[in-house]
């Protein structure tokens, strides 16, 4: 089961980690503005406060199977149609909207499904699922630059989406239900009462709201760095060939923070690996931050390596929320929690053009960056603080 949502997480993450390729060529052809471009990838997170808590739902009550094929196929589709706008009303129509709908048809059930299967090393296995979005960047980034070489930026939308759309539908036959009622080992430090969680239950929770907020800021940052790093370093001076991988060497050490975050976190706490990752996330963007073109490769470099420290944040966004709030309504519940990481993904990129079209640089789009990232490790610590669990909560 972890390795088919890998998988699919993969495919899902894909249309957004390597969004800056294309970010990069639509501005080339459009002019539309970097704030108004970034805006398109921007609706794509903000449909997540939508659809992210009705895939959760629909998890909940039909098999992760049917859910996550059906995602499958509305990306597929969204990116094909994205590869045909003229306009940007089209553009966000098609990837803000419908992209949305299939990646939170994707996303949310297969995640879930893993929480259910793992209990006692849930953090170990939430670890190896959070590799999905740096492999993808492996994987996708070298294949989509390719693709828009030999194609052009919009058939090379075409291809990938039917990539996306074939693989998904493929993968899902690999599913299997967690068996009902069997009884799986806590994780440590979790207690038990009587009374399950509920959805409605949940949103009068404080540490629901700390999950959201956690999310919702850590995307904000992280989605700033993501979506226009390659644009500044472009803009400094280094070819686009070496920033390409560059970037794809720094979702390796994404992909490492994401393993040794998880694995540690079974250990020693979310929390403190969670402040741990965030020092190293914050001083991988001052490096950036700093860097004034192709002499200072060096900066460039650490700023790749700190991706280890995002890495280790995310593993925990999805295993904290779980870990609380374990029970027959986790979809529902994650897709709530996730719905923060929507709202701060519709922030982070528009934010970070905006701020770049005001100002002509990144140097305060950046800070914002470190100051998101800074908050959401304060609301982790409270949203990982030790809790009660129903003993009817399916793991």
């Amino acid at each position: 089961m972890v390795g088919v949502s890998t998988a699919v997480n993969a495919l899902a993450w894909g249309a957004r980690s390597t969004f800056a390729l294309f970010y990069v060529a639509m501005l080339e052809e459009f002019a539309w503005g970097r704030g108004p471009t970034a805006l398109g990838y921007s609706l794509s997170w903000l449909g997540f406060v939508v659809f992210a808590p009705a895939a959760g739902w629909l998890s909940d009550r039909w098999r992760t199977r049917t859910v996550v094929a059906g995602g499958g196929v509305i990306l597929g589709v969204a990116l094909a149609l994205t590869g045909q706008v003229t306009s940007l009303a089209q553009y966000y129509l098609c990837f803000g909207v419908l992209g949305a709908a299939g990646m939170a048809g994707m996303l949310i059930p297969s995640t879930t499904i893993v929480t259910r299967w793992f209990v006692r090393w849930r953090g170990t296995a939430m670890g190896v699922l959070s590799t999905g979005g740096p492999g993808s960047a492996v994987v996708f980034y070298p294949l989509n630059a390719w693709l828009i070489a030999i194609l052009g930026w919009r058939m090379a939308l075409v291809a990938f989406g039917g990539i996306v759309a074939a693989a998904t539908v493929s993968l899902t036959l690999l599913y299997r239900e967690p068996p009902a009622g069997e009884n799986r080992r806590p994780s440590r430090g979790t207690r038990v009462t009587g009374e399950a969680w509920t959805l409605g239950r949940a949103l009068r929770s404080v540490r629901l709201w700390a999950a959201f907020a956690m999310t919702a800021l850590g995307v904000i940052g992280f989605q700033i760095m993501a979506t226009h790093q390659v644009a500044h370093a472009v803009d400094r001076g280094f070819p686009q060939p070496t920033v390409v991988w560059l970037f794809a060497f720094g979702a390796g050490c994404m992909m490492a923070g994401n393993l040794l975050g998880g694995w540690l976190s079974d250990r020693v706490g979310r929390g403190w690996v969670f402040v741990l990752g965030t020092v190293v996330a914050i001083l991988g963007i001052g490096c950036l931050a700093l860097m004034r073109g192709p002499q200072d490769l060096v900066l460039l470099l650490l700023y790749t390596v700190s991706g280890f420290g995002f890495g280790m944040r995310i593993a925990q966004l999805s295993t904290i929320p779980a870990d609380v709030f374990a029970g027959p309504h986790l979809g529902a519940i994650l897709g709530v929690v996730q719905a923060g990481g929507g709202l701060g993904g519709a922030i982070g990129p528009f934010l970070g053009g905006w701020l770049f079209d005001v100002t002509g640089s990144y140097r305060l789009a950046f800070t914002a960056a470190c100051v998101a990232v800074a908050g959401s490790a304060v609301a982790a610590w409270f949203a990982a603080r030790p809790v009660a669990r129903a003993p009817d909560a399916q793991p």
